[in-house]
């Protein structure tokens, strides 16, 4: 909701303040021409601006305890590979044809499989070398600590200095400290080789496949997106009128198109702290049992709460008379309708808005029943000025 309303809000304040900024110069190039045509007479004033305009109604707002959200599931990971490379192959399973096929969304896969594989063998070959420098150190080490061992004796009877026994002390150490660089690189060459075969870190469904034979992946590149779920969530907002009446293990129920007239029984796991700035709504997430795996990841779901968590019918405006205060960017506001002396008048009047119903915005405080609220015009329209209200 907030995202189409920003982008409304956004619109119609560019274009009011065009509006304004014409009206600013058009005042006050007619106000000289006033004067200087007139002289002493009164200035003349300015024609009302015509607007449409609606009667708040007590209630007129949706009222009840069901709200939409997604069907996600319960654990989401992606899957990205450690070393770059082409993809040589992809797991294999049987298809409802019952031939070999590439492992694609919507298949079942366990924990540690191997989902695809990078063409290893320039991997290979960096082991290989790096095992062979390995060897190479250790001979050198060998070497050096024989050495070392045959002057410190030679040293110990002082028929050597003590600069020649320095010296095949600190070869020996450096020998050392090779074997151990190399073993290393042993080490760092066999986990890039390892990491060629891209494995499930845990069982459950494949939700996307992004890699083909021959793809070229980079380090960090996603090759799988799989989901655990055995439970599902849903993630929906409510006012904070509601969000006061909730909390975790509240028992909630489902419904979904794709299963009519039958519940599906969860409870709320995970209610945010914070609203979101912009539509002042709070993200709640309830977690559902799916062993049978009959609710689906993408499935659109309503969400029911229980009767103590029901609202009040709030009363509610069109969409299109909601505008931002100029003095508050992140704030909501109407412009309504007020007499003065015998004529009529806008008036903005800040609003906490609440969940979107058809074309119109839940309105949570701010307005009254029977207050009337500019619809068409409230784009152009600033706060004092005449108004004629047209049908």
């Amino acid at each position: 909701m907030s995202s189409v309303l920003d982008r409304e809000y956004e619109r119609a304040h560019r274009h009011a303040s065009i509006v304004r900024s014409w009206k600013r110069f058009a005042s006050i190039g007619l106000c000289a021409v006033a004067l200087a045509a007139c002289g002493p007479k009164k200035e003349q004033a300015a024609n009302p601006l015509p607007v449409t305009v609606q009667t708040v109604r007590a209630g007129s707002g949706a009222a009840g305890n069901s709200y939409a959200g997604g069907v996600m599931a319960d654990t989401q990971v992606d899957v990205a590979f450690k070393v770059n490379g082409y993809v040589q192959t992809i797991l294999q399973v049987k298809g409802a044809d019952g031939q070999l096929r590439n492992v694609q969304a919507g298949d079942r896969v366990n924990s540690g499989v191997v989902l695809a594989t990078i063409r290893d063998d320039t991997y290979r070959q960096t082991l290989l070398r790096a095992q062979s420098d390995l060897q190479n150190a250790r001979a050198t080490q060998t070497k050096a600590k024989a050495d070392f061992g045959r002057f410190s004796q030679l040293f110990e009877k002082k028929v050597i200095s003590p600069a020649e026994f320095d010296t095949y002390k600190q070869r020996n150490e450096s020998a050392q400290a090779s074997v151990g660089a190399e073993q290393a690189a042993v080490r760092h060459a066999q986990v890039d080789l390892d990491d060629c075969k891209l494995k499930a870190p845990l069982g459950g469904l494949v939700l996307d496949r992004k890699i083909e034979v021959g793809t070229l992946v980079a380090v960090n590149s996603v090759g799988f997106q799989i989901g655990d779920t055995a439970k599902v969530k849903v993630v929906f907002g409510v006012p904070p009128a509601i969000v006061s009446t909730l909390a975790p293990n509240t028992a909630v129920t489902m419904s979904t198109d794709a299963f009519p007239g039958q519940e599906f029984h969860g409870a709320i796991s995970k209610i945010a702290s914070a609203a979101d700035p912009g539509s002042r709504i709070f993200d709640v997430e309830a977690t559902f049992p799916n062993s049978d795996g009959r609710l689906r990841v993408g499935m659109v779901a309503a969400l029911h709460l229980p009767n103590n968590a029901q609202r009040q019918a709030m009363p509610a405006v069109p969409m299109r008379s909601i505008v931002r205060p100029p003095d508050d960017p992140r704030g909501y506001a109407v412009y309504v309708v007020e007499e003065k002396n015998g004529a009529h008048v806008a008036r903005l009047k800040p609003v906490t808005i609440g969940p979107v119903v058809g074309d119109e915005v839940s309105v949570e405080s701010g307005l009254e029943p029977g207050i009337k609220v500019i619809v068409k015009g409230s784009d152009i329209v600033y706060d004092g000025q005449s108004i004629r209200i047209v049908p």
